[in-house]
């Protein structure tokens, strides 16, 4: 009889220590996930810095060669992190890993080949952060966290249309002179960052108007930063064919767009910081 009594009790207690070990397994690869997330946009972040200062150094701007050196030793910091990870991801990692090891040189290597090298290594990036943040729901049902599909879809995109505008005209400020080509490549990313950046700022101000506790992302100033830019891309490069911005100026402002854009991915991740704290507590 007691037997019989003790079974059930048995049972219940083996099912609640097996909810709890899931509940605890979850967490952890939510937490792994997020500093995968964070480790990526790091990672994108500087092999879009960069990808601008290397095109301006072969253009022909030497003055670049010092800030380039400072961001090729940053990100060898970031890949030694990547290194470290045990992600279910193993394999795309190692394919960013590999990728920089031989890129980060950029010796000999021509303006058009180096450029289409980091416009390669960036992509696979973001593809990277779309299976990390797609893996498992991070919001976890929270209405408040609802907005985070447009910040690994448009946000991102719109980041890296402007590091790719940032770094064919620093090209072009550092060489003096702009192809028609080139200008054609210009007004589509100029069209490009337009599109998604707008669309982005849309969807979060309507996330910001139903849920107002969460305008942390100082919208008005950062949609402002990003329209500059654009203008400066309208006066300075597709209005004339020998353009006059020096090409750290124009760096400096390329840069200043994508660092708002990008702030926009901090929020959201230091958003998703306390689930981890808050799981631990109702599990």
């Amino acid at each position: 009889m007691l037997a019989a009594v003790a079974t059930p009790a048995a049972l219940a207690l083996l099912f609640y220590g097996l909810h709890r070990r899931a509940r605890r397994q979850k967490q952890r690869h939510i937490q792994l996930n997020i500093r995968q997330l964070t480790l990526l946009r790091a990672l994108i972040a500087g092999f879009q810095r960069h990808r601008g200062l290397s095109n301006g150094v072969l253009c022909g701007d030497g003055s670049l060669s010092q800030d380039l050196a400072a961001t090729r030793q940053t990100l060898d910091g970031h890949i030694r992190g990547a290194q470290a990870l045990d992600s279910t991801h193993a394999e795309g990692w190692n394919s960013l890993i590999d990728h920089w090891s031989r890129m980060r040189e950029g010796r000999g290597s021509d303006p058009a080949n180096n450029l289409a090298q980091h416009h390669l290594i960036i992509r696979n990036s973001i593809f990277l952060m779309e299976d990390v943040a797609n893996e498992i729901d991070l919001s976890g049902g929270q209405a408040t966290l609802a907005y985070l599909p447009c910040i690994w879809r448009e946000v991102i995109q719109a980041a890296e249309w402007s590091g790719q505008a940032r770094a064919l005209g620093t090209g072009i400020a550092a060489a003096g002179r702009s192809s028609a080509e080139q200008r054609v490549r210009m007004r589509f990313l100029y069209q490009k960052i337009q599109l998604l950046a707008g669309s982005a700022f849309a969807t979060l101000q309507r996330h910001v108007a139903e849920h107002p506790q969460s305008d942390a992302f100082r919208l008005p100033q950062r949609a402002q930063v990003v329209e500059d830019f654009l203008h400066c891309i309208e006066q300075e490069l597709l209005g004339r064919e020998q353009p006059v911005i020096a090409a750290k100026a124009y760096f400096q402002r390329a840069s200043g767009a994508i660092d708002e854009l990008l702030a926009l991915v901090d929020t959201a991740l230091t958003q998703l910081q306390p689930r981890g704290i808050q799981d631990a507590k109702w599990h």
